[in-house]
């Protein structure tokens, strides 16, 4: 099983610490001892991972604002015909925003999924994973749900500005 690109590093790195431990055990040294490069890459990558979700989170706090604050404008007759994105830029920069996020998601997955071919688990790990794991996919389903409403009401907006457009109708007698 290849890695996703951004997990070679680890990948290689997995592989590496695979032989030392055959060598280190096969010199006579405990499994325990043998095994505690696993547990430090494993620390570090615990680590790293906390890191990122204090960004993600703070990106997830932006996407939740951005959906509310753009549920309250829709909601506004005044507003109907506002915050219209004509040219799709703020959906394309929301649909880039959910492929990283899905990236990611991915990315994470991959990581644990390579310390257990190698033999590694890690309660830690498995737990940080799943956190990390669940804020992406929360993060990602509230970007699409930002996404469609924008869709939506740009769609709306549109017909309500052709309506607007439309000469009046004379009436029959």
């Amino acid at each position: 099983m290849r890695p996703h690109p951004v997990n070679n590093g680890i990948w290689m790195m997995l592989s590496k610490i695979k032989k030392m431990e055959q060598r280190l055990r096969v010199a006579g040294l405990p499994m325990v001892l043998a095994r505690l490069p696993y547990w430090l890459l494993a620390l570090q990558y615990c680590y790293t991972m906390q890191a990122k979700m204090a960004r993600i989170e703070r990106i997830a706090v932006r996407i939740r604002a951005w959906l509310a604050t753009v549920q309250e404008l829709c909601a506004k007759e005044e507003a109907k015909t506002e915050l219209m994105d004509v040219r799709q830029a703020m959906r394309d920069d929301i649909e880039c925003t959910k492929r990283t996020l899905w990236d990611l998601r991915e990315i994470c997955i991959d990581v644990t999924r390579l310390f257990g071919n190698v033999g590694y688990s890690s309660r830690r790990l498995s737990r940080l994973q799943e956190r990390l794991v669940k804020l992406l996919s929360e993060s990602y389903e509230s970007a699409s749900q930002l996404q469609q409403l924008l869709a939506e009401h740009d769609a709306a907006a549109l017909a309500l500005l052709r309506q607007m457009q439309e000469p009046p109708q004379p009436l029959s007698s």
